[in-house]
């Protein structure tokens, strides 16, 4: 979770905690489509997973910035939708 340098305890830009009211270790489980498993292992073969586990990371293997997103969805709907649904 991305909350900003300022504002965090030791100037990380991430923190590492564990989920609201649970135990540090505890994990929960997401349903996803099947599609969308096949999809992530497929990736996870072609690029393995961060140290930490994440699957998605910057050329230097650390945290996407909040700032790419925004810059990805905008190539996106350039390339594949018309001009009138391209603006957000």
């Amino acid at each position: 979770m991305t909350a900003g340098k300022e504002w965090t305890d030791n100037g990380a830009v991430h923190e590492i905690h564990s989920l609201k009211r649970r135990a540090a270790k505890a994990t929960r489980a997401v349903p996803i489509p099947p599609v969308l498993v096949s999809m992530l292992r497929d990736r996870m073969r072609q690029f393995g997973v961060a140290p930490d586990g994440r699957l998605f990371r910057n050329a230097a293997g650390k945290y996407i910035d909040a700032s790419a997103y925004g810059i990805t969805w905008g190539r996106a709907r350039e390339a594949v939708l018309t001009l009138d649904g391209a603006c957000p």
